[in-house]
């Protein structure tokens, strides 16, 4: 045994005696390398005695930026950046505005134009030690003081149930450990709450923000901020060739993720293979073996809690009761360095349960995959279903949004070609919400490999933006506005993320979309029928119907939200995000005669759906009421959309772009008329559910009549409808009026004569009508 171990045994012998703390590196077989380096040179060191966190600042460390952050229960991390100064006798620490390398300063808060903020103020302490620095108490701030990580943070805190568990010096970064009292409701909860200060490395190169491309920004938000190029660095991982001279080459410090020990040995292959979808796209952007995902038998408290691990975890709360179904998909928390927008840290949660993953998939897949209809899936459908989600939360841990990328492109033919799909994909990207690929028929015979999303063109073109890097030679502004002009050619690069306001078919979601909508959609609604009919006998395994119930409601919102993309053709516009010197349009109006189609389509199917949907046989025996009608809900938000006030002042537009007069009018007209077929056919008989979605398109305009009207403030309308739609709104109900009137004189012994004249009465109890 060396000399250097038998201290070691001694110092850890003696040191509970004196009520210090020590932290040992010894660590276990097949789990990570605990990264203490004693004889570097100090980044911070803290020890604990009596029950108080003692801190040694360096000189080195002082007034330079360092990284505070709070891991607790949360997924999305919590964190800021603050220095530590010597001011006299006391170390005070405070929160600095940050420069941003693109250019302008991130404030401190409230938007004030302040170098700093002060946090807390330290008197200088004997350090006890020999480590050279300024030691000070901090064991009220990581216990009972209240800081605001995120605007209007707070939290109630109970310091009788608060307490400092243990404290770890690793390689550029201190860990403590603590439970942190809370009151949550009527509860008294004590959460372990890690806090970590851990040194900044040196800026990065930064990629500056551009709106044409999918990338979020170094706030890490996915707000819609429509056209604007903002003075900002997108958020990326720091990549660096070994060799810049090389067209490919390995870097010198991959991106490293940890499969969590969580997650179960059956699924990690799959996990792993999600992340490695990504090493094409960063090849095309000059990296070789970009990506490293590491398998380990453990890993302890002090690694996931460090900022130099990016875990891949499995959510636990699927494994609570009353959660078995939930389907929260996935998401991930990153640590950023703002002054770049580097990723210093990002975890990737998969939250799905399986069966949540599994529903989700045989609503869409199962006519055309036999493998899904039966439960449970084969453990290979299922893995490929972990990996898809996995593969595109890894996307956004490589910086890229949720969008819709170069949706409304790919051609409608190609969505049986099994050569398109098995090279191109059915979406472009896998960031779009398009889910599994239901436009196929049986007769296709496609194989069910291709129904599942993979990392596609357009993320190979956003990777290749975001991280290529160019030699000195190269003008790097110019080289990256020639690859962002590609999308003037290739219109499946297109981003947009009109997230506030569905302007067309290239921004809708939960649908695979194509270049003609309402084919897809018959083809998706072909699929629909055959999975109602495949439902009794996936789930005859059941000692109850709660399953049977799930997937028929989850069928009807995906047959809402096929209804939905044929909507958005209406008032819709095709969006290429562009500057004013590329060619074309930002937003091009929908030719009218596919609008027209689209209304057609949705009088005959949206307000008269199939009775194979709304009255399935095993109904017949599981229901005793007409309450709830799930249909009806979706209906009056049809009705809702169709007359929104958004999509009414987009059809203004469009009468002035294409110069066609009364252009919203005859949209109005057409709505109207196919709500109120009945009319024009001597009266018949109106069904129950008709009735409903009549009166509700009166109601909706009677309410829409009925607001006062808004002056002065453009902005303020937004919400609001125009003076010329609610004319003409008004104008059509009026000639509903006449029309109910005289239906009334002429036929008297109609079957629904009570619902005609409940109609009437509503009109007319509009003020002044």
């Amino acid at each position: 045994m060396s000399k250097h171990s038998i201290i070691q045994i001694i110092l850890m012998l003696l040191m509970p005696a004196i009520g210090l703390t020590f932290s040992s590196n010894v660590t276990m077989k097949n789990t990570l390398n605990l990264e203490v380096c004693p004889k570097e040179p100090p980044f911070l060191s803290s020890y604990i005695v009596n029950g108080q966190l003692n801190l040694t600042i360096p000189d080195e460390v002082l007034d330079t930026p360092v990284l505070f952050i709070r891991y607790d229960q949360q997924k999305t991390r919590k964190y800021i950046q603050i220095v530590w100064s010597l001011h006299k006798d006391n170390i005070l620490l405070k929160t600095p505005s940050i420069a941003s390398s693109a250019g302008n300063i991130i404030p401190v808060a409230n938007n004030l134009p302040l170098e700093d903020n002060l946090i807390a103020i330290f008197p200088l302490e004997k350090s006890g030690t020999d480590i050279v620095g300024h030691t000070i108490n901090i064991t009220d701030l990581v216990l009972r003081q209240t800081i605001e990580w995120t605007p209007g943070f707070t939290e109630n805190l109970l310091p009788e149930i608060t307490m400092l568990m243990d404290a770890r010096n690793m390689k550029n970064e201190v860990i403590i450990k603590t439970r942190r009292g809370l009151r949550m409701g009527k509860s008294k909860i004590a959460l372990p709450v890690f806090y970590a200060f851990s040194a900044l490395p040196k800026p990065m190169n930064t990629r500056r923000y551009d709106y044409r491309m999918g990338f979020y920004d170094e706030f890490f938000t996915d707000h819609n901020y429509g056209t604007e190029n903002r003075k900002a660095n997108i958020t990326k991982w720091r990549l660096q060739k070994r060799n810049n001279a090389k067209e490919i080459d390995v870097p010198t410090d991959p991106i490293t993720f940890i499969l969590s020990p969580d997650i179960p040995k059956k699924w990690r292959s799959y996990v792993k293979a999600g992340i490695e979808e990504w090493l094409p796209a960063f090849e095309a952007a000059g990296f070789k073996d970009a990506l490293v995902v590491k398998e380990v038998d453990s890993i302890n408290e002090w690694q996931l809690h460090s900022i130099a691990h990016s875990i891949v975890f499995w959510d636990q709360r699927r494994y609570l009761r009353g959660n078995e179904h939930e389907d929260t998909g996935g998401t991930i928390s990153k640590i950023l360095d703002l002054r770049s927008g580097e990723v210093l840290r990002c975890d990737i949660h998969l939250g799905s349960t399986i069966e949540a993953l599994s529903e989700k998939y045989f609503i869409r897949a199962a006519p055309l995959d036999r493998r899904a209809q039966k439960f449970p899936f084969p453990d290979e459908l299922t893995g490929s279903l972990l990996q898809n989600l996995t593969a595109h939360e890894a996307g956004h841990a490589f910086g890229i949004m949720d969008g819709n990328f170069g949706e409304y492109t790919y051609p409608f033919h190609r969505m049986k070609d099994s050569l398109w799909l098995s090279t191109m994909g059915y979406t472009p990207s896998i960031m779009n919400y398009t889910r599994f690929n239901n436009i196929p028929q049986p007769e296709d015979s496609i194989p069910p490999s291709l129904l599942i999303s993979k990392v596609g063109p357009t993320d190979l073109y956003n990777i290749r933006w975001g991280y290529s890097e160019f030699t000195k030679e190269k003008d790097v502004e110019t080289e990256l506005e020639r690859i962002v002009r590609i999308q003037d050619s290739v219109p499946w690069y297109r981003y947009n993320n009109d997230q506030f306001e569905v302007i067309g078919p290239a921004a809708t979601n939960e649908v695979v979309e194509s270049d003609n909508p309402v084919s897809s959609t018959e083809m998706a609604l072909k699929n629909l029928k055959r999975v109602i009919e495949l439902l009794p006998d996936a789930n005859r395994d059941q000692k109850d119907n709660a399953r049977l119930e799930r997937l028929y409601n989850k069928v009807l919102e995906l047959w809402h939200h096929q209804m939905n993309q044929v909507v958005s053709l209406i008032g819709g516009y095709e969006i290429h995000y562009s500057s004013i010197n590329q060619p074309g349009n930002l937003y091009t109006p929908i030719l009218w005669q596919k609008q027209e189609k689209a209304i057609d389509f949705l009088i005959l199917n949206a307000f008269n759906p199939p009775k194979w949907l709304t009255e399935p046989k095993f109904h017949q025996g599981t229901q005793y009421s007409t309450f709830p009608d799930e249909m009806v809900g979706i209906q009056q938000k049809l009705i809702f959309e169709l007359i929104d006030t958004a999509r009414l002042k987009r059809l203004e537009k469009m009468e002035l772009i294409y110069g066609q007069k009364k252009l919203l009018n005859t949209y109005v007209l057409k709505i109207q008329t196919g709500l109120f077929n009945e009319l024009k056919n001597s009266f018949d008989n109106v069904p129950p559910r008709k009735q409903e979605i009549q009166l509700t398109y009166i109601d909706r305009l009677t309410e829409i009549l009925g607001k006062e009207r808004l002056n002065y403030y453009p902005k303020s309308k937004f919400l609001d409808y125009t003076d010329y739609s609610k004319g003409i709104l008004l104008q059509q109900l009026l000639s509903l009026k006449k029309e109910l009137e005289i239906g009334l004189k002429t036929n008297k012994e109609v079957p629904t004569t009570g619902h005609w004249k409940r109609c009437l009465l509503k009109i007319n109890s509009i003020p002044n009508i």
